[in-house]
């Protein structure tokens, strides 16, 4: 078992493989001297023998100490790219050497740099709505769930909104996709310039938002709901009429220690209904029940 682990720990070391390398190629001129030695029949040879053994430690030192130092520069690469692949965390490192370790290591970071700037571009891009720069639907279940379990656990109150563009489609066939497309985006930027920042809001549908609002009770969740209603019809966006954007909102407040996000949603999503039914860009709400 003891000679297994020595193998393993020479493969995995190249400080190792360098050292030891070296350390044969010095002790070689030893190890002959000491033969020599041993078959001479020359007088009192030991002081000469001492002196040679004392210089070749000297020289071991000083090949350990180098090569220790040669390769630190690997050592930090190595380390950063274990942190980086267990906890997803970039340590900078640099080397000020020209030579070929410098060289290695300084690409070696640039490269993880680049690739923890990739992924988070594709990590955005993943959880982001290109078009009004909210989350969109996975990214919001994932944010919803958290939200909800830590209301849950803290025991405060949790309300949800369901927004819907009153008539989008026929904003669409009317007067085209590209206005279609900035009112998308303008309703986003007020929704993000209504909330809070811990309030999570995302693009669920084609012209479908959904915000959780957290430590908060229907009364606040409703004043929020009609902020953003008002703020909606106030967009200008040309060749629209004035106060053509509206939307209709159905506010639910949770029970976060009984109820899924699912359940959550079909609530509100009843009150958006209901919304709709009593003539659109108008708010409805209801409570759980305790």
């Amino acid at each position: 078992m003891r000679l297994a682990g020595l193998k393993t720990t020479f493969n995995s070391s190249l400080t190792l493989k360098i050292f030891c390398t070296c350390f044969l190629s010095t002790h070689l001129p030893l190890i002959s001297l000491a033969v020599y030695l041993t078959m001479s029949s020359h007088g009192n040879l030991g002081p000469i023998f001492i002196v040679v053994l004392s210089a070749t430690l000297v020289g071991t030192i000083f090949c350990l100490g180098s090569v220790w130092i040669f390769l630190h520069p690997l050592r930090q690469v190595t380390r950063a790219i274990e942190i980086y692949r267990v906890k997803g965390h970039v340590e900078k490192i640099s080397s000020l050497r020209q030579d070929e370790i410098g060289v290695v290591t300084n690409g070696v970071a640039n490269l993880i740099r680049e690739l923890d700037r990739k992924i988070e571009q594709l990590r955005r891009q993943a959880y982001t709505d290109p078009l009004t720069g909210l989350g969109n639907r996975h990214w919001f279940n994932e944010a919803a769930a958290r939200e909800i379990s830590r209301a849950a656990r803290d025991k405060t109150p949790l309300a949800l909104i369901l927004l819907d563009l009153d008539h989008f489609k026929r904003i669409n066939d009317e007067y085209g996709h590209d206005v279609g497309d900035k009112v998308l985006m303008a309703a986003g930027a007020t929704i993000q310039d209504c909330l809070r920042p811990h309030d999570v809001a995302a693009r669920i549908g084609g012209e479908e938002f959904s915000i959780v609002l957290a430590n908060t009770n229907l009364d606040t969740a409703v004043e929020i709901a009609n902020r953003l209603k008002t703020r909606l019809e106030r967009i200008i966006i040309n060749p629209l009429p004035n106060g053509r954007v509206t939307a209709s909102f159905g506010v639910y407040q949770a029970d976060p220690a009984k109820q899924s996000l699912k359940t959550m949603l079909k609530a509100a999503d009843h009150q958006l209904y209901s919304a709709k039914r009593s003539g659109r860009n108008t708010v409805c709400s209801a409570a759980a029940l305790s």
